[in-house]
């Protein structure tokens, strides 16, 4: 499987399990003080987990798409997704993890990097050809 055959799989298998996880969180976030109130830390990362979920599977289709029939291979474009989609799965777990567990926040940075490298070589991908 090439590299953006990947990413649109990605993409198609990770969109309807990103809002699956919404589902899942309007049971707690339909109770008022749901992971202690709707400004707390924990609910935002939550939150922002649930989006990870949705937008890094869509921004992998819109990366597919657009690098097709322009890039057939390529260094950065197999990096680019080696990174970006461990990454993205990462970065949606490490919030929920810290939403569980605000202490580890620490977590957040390591997949959050590997996405943004990712980004950047879709970019490098794109213009280096």
């Amino acid at each position: 499987m090439d590299a953006l055959h990947t990413l649109l799989t990605y993409a198609l298998v990770g969109l309807p399990a990103g809002l699956l996880s919404g589902l899942a969180l309007g049971l707690v976030a339909r109770h008022q003080d749901g992971w202690g109130g709707y400004a707390s830390f924990r609910r935002r990362a939550a939150r922002l987990g649930h989006v990870c979920l949705v937008m890094l599977p869509l921004l992998a289709g819109f990366y597919a798409l657009a690098l097709e029939g322009r890039v057939v291979g390529g260094t950065a474009l197999g990096w680019a997704v080696r990174l970006w989609i461990p990454g993205s799965i990462a970065l949606a777990a490490a919030l929920f993890v810290a939403a569980w567990k605000p202490s580890a926040r620490a977590v957040l940075v390591v997949p959050a990097l590997a996405v943004s490298a990712g980004a950047v070589l879709f970019a490098w991908a794109y213009v280096g050809r």
